[in-house]
């Protein structure tokens, strides 16, 4: 089977593994069925988002109205019922009539005004079943993390009066509960459903179809021809190639299970254990989410929550992710030559320039649309078009020629992978919802900063430690909505962090969640798929991405990293973040090339890390300075070794 082919059935595995229920694809009119809701939903949302001037409410009930039921008729209530069944199609059902009529009153709602108009006893009982339904399908798809803590808030909000002290409310009333969730923007239909069904829809179709045209196979070859011959080339390969194509996808999980069946089973052949061939992809894949162009559905959310245009946020989160992957290739490359990886087979690569010739048409939608996103187009027209200009490009090469058939193909296979996302986003809204009525973001600043004695690090740990926390079997974007909500507030207001830092900081720690033990959904799904033990992934997966632990807070005191500030100052911010993961990197992996470090060794590594964080040039230069120098002493020491290694061994030994 070719890379291409194993991708595009890849996208029909692309299965969240972490929720309670069974994802199912139906057949027969059932399967018509949801192709038709999934082709007409598709084309509303791009009409909608490109060429409708609408409110947001009839855009976001729009999306409800075919999503939801895609949800009930894709998703079984249980992993041990293998098939949909008759309460499914009830769910399905009743989810769409709930949303029409939302539709249906859309005028009426978006002229509401409050204490004036009341809800009357059909919408109240509506939109209760609109919020059991919800949470209904974010036990399906996500799992019971999640639905645990909207149930948490939700009785915070019943019952939250009755508690003494600070965290006492004044009550809320069921109506003006209603109001607030179901009818306005600050609950269930909020900023992070609507930017669910729009920017981040669009930009799942570009990358499904970007997929179907053979922009995988593409991604692969490039990976392989400039990284596989060389020492733990499979793995590298894997690295890369996982890298780019979640640039694109934006989601962990979606990349490790569209890439891993992949990638996996080759570091495997060629020699790379079982649970490093998973902890590699899930390290490769979760950093996807912090690659430009695109970065996911977490940075459109940002976008929309900070003010802050969505050009700006691919710009500064350019040189962090870089220096992300920099971190993973060498510890990569330190674990291949002490295991003796060698370089992928000339017959599994193609050269550069054959990849580039046979695949060249699927950059010209990569260029399209970094060009309209650097030009500060929006978002949707630039999803939209990229999708067009792919549909089109598919043609040149008539091997990937997306038709009537690969473009339905395409939409049921988007609206597949939006459910748990949606899920996700609609129950994050509820939580805000919470939040906001009861004024706990309020009563959690205060309790983090008495916490941490109003110290600015301690409150940075805390609130890195709260949202690995809350990631334990969460998606990123849940993660990321919440962690807004309640940590944005007291970092930005209480210690006067800048904004885009602030909210970069909580990105990466989202993303990191995904494979943080014990918890970590990216290292599930590649275990699943290595037939390996999870729990022996997620600690070397978090060893190899630990670079996305430390850069938070290297950015957080050193903003030249986000593009922020002269050249001098990004330049410098550059090469001393790059030092400084280097350190980190070798400090927890022991090694350097094939040598053994010493304890002490380990720990000069680790200090002249955390020296090179502070935001004091003169200091930065010295460590760094002494970082090259202790380097180039463990350099050469390995290579040393090697020596009266292959000296003893005699000269016909081979070592890799």
């Amino acid at each position: 089977m070719s890379v291409q082919s194993a991708l595009s059935a890849g996208l029909q595995r692309t299965v969240h593994l972490t929720g309670c229920g069974h994802r199912v694809l139906p057949t027969g009119w059932l399967g018509r069925l949801v192709t038709a809701l999934a082709v007409f939903g598709s084309a509303v949302i791009i009409y909608m988002a490109v060429f409708s001037g609408r409110s947001e409410l009839l855009h976001v009930g729009l999306f409800l109205a075919f999503l939801m039921p895609i949800a009930f008729l894709t998703t079984t209530a249980s992993k041990d019922i293998l098939r949909i069944t008759w309460f499914d199609g009830v769910l399905a059902v009743t989810s769409f009539l709930l949303a029409t009529a939302f539709v249906l009153n859309e005028p009426r709602y978006h002229n509401w005004m409050q204490s004036f108009d009341q809800l009357t006893s059909l919408e109240v009982a509506g939109g209760v079943a609109l919020l059991v339904i919800t949470l209904e399908m974010v036990r399906r798809t996500t799992g019971w993390p999640l639905l645990l803590i909207a149930c948490a808030f939700l009785g915070y909000v019943a019952w939250g009066s009755y508690l003494p002290g600070a965290f006492s409310h004044g009550g809320v009333e069921l109506r003006y509960f209603l109001e607030m969730q179901t009818i306005t923007m600050d609950g269930l239909i909020g900023v992070p459903l609507y930017v669910a069904a729009t920017y981040a829809f669009l930009f799942v179709l570009f990358g499904t179809f970007f997929q179907l045209a053979g922009g995988g196979q593409l991604f692969f070859d490039v990976a392989a021809s400039t990284t596989g011959g060389f020492v733990g080339g499979p793995a590298k390969a894997c690295v890369v190639s996982s890298a780019l194509y979640g640039s694109v996808s934006g989601s962990p999980v979606a990349d490790v299970a569209t890439t891993g069946p992949i990638t996996i089973p080759l570091m495997e052949r060629y020699g790379v254990r079982k649970k490093d061939a998973a902890a590699i992809e899930a390290a490769a894949s979760s950093g996807g989410a912090l690659l430009p162009p695109v970065m996911g559905a977490v940075a459109f959310l940002m976008a929309d929550m900070t003010g802050i245009p969505y050009r700006e946020i691919l710009v500064a989160g350019l040189l962090s992710a870089i220096i992300y992957y920099i971190g993973v290739f060498a510890l990569v490359d330190f674990e291949c030559r002490r295991r003796g990886v060698g370089a992928l087979p000339r017959e599994e690569r193609v050269g550069l320039s054959m990849a580039l010739r046979r695949g060249w048409p699927n950059l010209i939608p990569i260029i399209f649309l970094t060009y309209l996103l650097l030009h500060g187009f929006s978002p949707a027209y630039v999803a939209a078009g990229a999708c067009l200009v792919t549909l089109i490009t598919s043609w040149i090469a008539m091997r990937h020629a997306i038709g009537p058939h690969r473009l339905m193909e395409g939409c049921v296979e988007t609206c597949y992978r939006m459910v748990p996302l949606a899920a996700a986003v609609a129950v994050a809204g509820i939580v805000i919802g919470c939040i906001e009525m009861t004024g706990l973001s309020s009563k959690a600043a205060a309790l983090l900063y008495s916490l941490t004695g109003g110290l600015m690090v301690p409150s940075l740990l805390v609130s890195a430690l709260v949202l690995i926390v809350l990631g334990m079997g969460m998606p990123t974007v849940a993660v990321y909505v919440m962690g807004a909500a309640l940590l944005a507030p007291v970092l930005i207001g209480e210690f006067g962090l800048p904004l885009l830092g602030t909210h970069m900081f909580l990105l990466y720690f989202s993303c990191m969640s995904a494979i943080t033990p014990p918890i970590a959904v990216a290292c599930f799904t590649a275990a699943s798929i290595a037939n390996t033990n999870p729990f022996s992934v997620a600690p070397y997966a978090s060893k190899l991405a630990v670079a996305g632990y430390v850069l938070p807070f290297f950015f957080i005191f050193n903003p030249g990293l986000l593009m922020e500030g002269g050249p001098l100052t990004i330049a410098s911010a550059f090469i001393a973040a790059i030092i400084m993961v280097l350190c980190f990197s070798v400090a927890i992996h022991g090694w350097v090339l094939t040598a053994r470090l010493g304890a002490l060794t380990r720990l000069g590594f680790a200090l002249l890390a955390v020296l090179l964080m502070a935001p004091y040039p003169l200091m930065q230069a010295s460590a760094a300075g002494l970082a090259v120098g202790l380097w180039s002493w463990c350099v050469n020491r390995a290579w040393r070794k090697e020596a009266v290694s292959v000296t003893i061994k005699g000269p016909n030994h081979e070592h890799i």
